[in-house]
């Protein structure tokens, strides 16, 4: 199962959610500086920040980090919490 967060951001080395992280295998194994799935959107491999209009998704406050950890951070670690869906 794929979740979207929409939000502020993910910070994704983060312990407990880097091990659940979705990426786009058309761009990770695309071209660097094109639309390699062809969605509108260059180098979109782990999502799209649309205020800044890059792909470089950063948590700029972590409230998306707070959000995404409560879906999906990775249970059983001894670290953090346990999503729901871990």
């Amino acid at each position: 199962v794929i979740v979207a967060v929409v939000d502020t951001g993910v910070d994704f080395a983060s312990e407990d959610l880097k091990v659940n992280q979705w990426f786009n295998q058309a761009e990770v194994n695309g071209v660097s500086g094109q639309d390699d799935d062809q969605n509108g959107y260059i180098d979109d491999i782990s999502g799209f920040d649309f205020i800044r209009n890059q792909a470089l998704v950063v948590d700029d406050n972590g409230h998306g980090t707070h959000v995404a950890g409560i879906i999906g951070a990775r249970g059983n670690n001894h670290v953090g919490i346990a999503g729901v869906a871990w």
